[in-house]
């Protein structure tokens, strides 16, 4: 048989006894997935996806770069925005010339919430607006691929939490991380369900009643954070940690990756139950590409 780089489409699936599966997809590398767009290319020589108007999407190799891209108002997440990220987040999945992601700011700041005002007066523009962040949130989570934070400034609120979800983290040694939503009237309910994972019940709480802001220090010493460089350096050390990441065998990243939210809330026996599958599904994909 064949490598498994020269591998299209070939699936390992192991059935768990629960509905679904644990699979491995193989596809060669450089094969376009269906209905994902690129433009011509960008002025640094690297294709750019077709344009949002919340959000720049573009190529440094392997890597994709989601910008979110409304620096005057503080690249709030608004609707359009977070359709517009969970479009490219699915996308990315489908994509084996994709090997990780990047998840930045355009400007001075990260982001600083979520555009719930944007949403407008009604009920259903909130809920809708709601909808939209969390189908970008849940879209991280099955993203498949390594994701980074590259988090240029200022991370506040529903910023914080894209922050917790990205796998890994490099931020500017001046940005401040936080939940302040308590000063405002509010409670950070959207991100609650993110950050809940990334932070110990009481450091949690101290944080949402304070309402105070966290330097970049203090973030990397609660481990929201891998590392603080200077701002102009931090896309490029992001950069820099997405590749490393991708460098590995893609199905397998994402095998591992996707167990991981799969076991979030399950007891020890159910997660190990996975895990058994999973490795097999591994062993046996590792078993179709060697030479026989």
């Amino acid at each position: 048989m064949s490598s498994a780089a020269s591998i299209t489409r070939r699936r390992a699936r192991v059935q768990s006894g629960a509905p679904g599966c644990i699979a491995v997809e193989r596809r060669a590398h450089g094969t376009p997935a269906a209905g994902h767009a690129t433009t011509a290319g960008s002025s640094s020589g690297q294709p750019r996806e077709a344009p949002m108007p919340h959000l720049d999407v573009s190529r440094a190799g392997r890597v994709l770069v989601l910008t979110l891209d409304r620096p005057q108002e503080g690249n709030r997440v608004s609707r359009q925005m977070a359709e517009e990220a969970t479009a490219a987040l699915e996308a990315a999945r489908r994509d084996p010339g994709i090997g990780a992601c990047v998840l930045t700011g355009r400007g001075e700041v990260f982001c600083l919430g979520g555009d719930y005002q944007g949403a407008g007066p009604t009920s259903a523009g909130r809920l809708e607006f709601a909808r939209a962040f969390a189908d970008m949130a849940l879209a991280m989570a099955r993203l498949g691929k390594p994701l980074v934070a590259a988090v240029n400034g200022d991370a506040h609120a529903g910023g914080f939490s894209l922050v917790a979800g990205c796998d890994l983290a490099v931020a500017a040694e001046d940005a401040t991380l936080g939940l302040p939503e308590a000063a405002k009237g509010l409670f950070p309910f959207l991100a609650l369900a993110i950050v809940r994972d990334a932070l110990p019940k009481k450091v949690l709480f101290d944080i949402v009643y304070s309402a105070r802001l966290m330097s970049a220090a203090e973030a990397r010493a609660l481990h929201l954070l891998n590392e603080t460089v200077p701002r102009v350096l931090v896309l490029e050390r992001a950069l820099e940690w997405a590749k490393r990441a991708a460098a590995h065998d893609a199905d397998i990243l994402m095998l591992g990756r996707d167990l991981y939210y799969a076991m979030r809330g399950l007891s020890p026996a159910e997660a190990l139950e996975k895990s058994r599958f999973a490795l097999a599904a591994a062993l046996a994909a590792q078993d179709q590409g060697r030479p026989r």
